[in-house]
């Protein structure tokens, strides 16, 4: 498998291979379920859903294959599971872009900071920005972050 995953023929995506293109689809009854317990919040728009609550209603549900398509929605990107909380696809974009606007003028980022950007907590900013960090975007160099692949502090160089 792993030859076929740096062939790029498929792809392996939170810990399932699927073919590059694969996308879910979900039936009208599993739709209304995600939208239901994945719901946005206006009051808190980039605060995720906390993983044991999705596992309950997960649980709880009669609806048909609502956990292999919760599987596929993971496995696909529209969801994103962070330590102990799922975000949705629009929420990580957008937190992305935050990111990259805060990083814009300094180049670098505390953690206070980013949390500050996106208005939410440290229980939040943090997972989000070791992820960002396990993911490729960003590389933590002592307190501060940057976009991974820009060049740090002139000390850091070699002389």
């Amino acid at each position: 498998m792993r030859c076929e995953v740096e062939a790029q023929r498929i792809d392996l995506r939170a810990g399932y291979y699927c073919s590059p293109e694969h996308r879910p689809r979900l039936n009208d009854e599993q739709r209304a379920f995600f939208e239901a317990v994945v719901a946005a919040d206006e009051r808190a728009p980039l605060d995720p859903v906390p993983l044991s609550a999705i596992t309950a209603a997960l649980q709880r549900a009669r609806v048909k294959g609502v956990e292999h398509a919760f599987d596929a929605l993971v496995v696909s990107g529209a969801l994103v599971t962070i330590g102990a909380h799922v975000y949705r696809r629009a929420q990580i974009d957008e937190i992305r872009r935050r990111l990259g606007a805060a990083l814009a003028g300094d180049r670098t980022i505390t953690p206070a900071q980013f949390r500050d950007a996106l208005a939410t907590t440290r229980k939040y900013a943090l997972p989000l920005l070791e992820w960002f960090d396990a993911t490729g975007v960003t590389v933590r160099d002592g307190d501060v972050r940057r976009l991974r692949g820009e060049a740090g502090p002139a000390s850091a160089e070699p002389a």
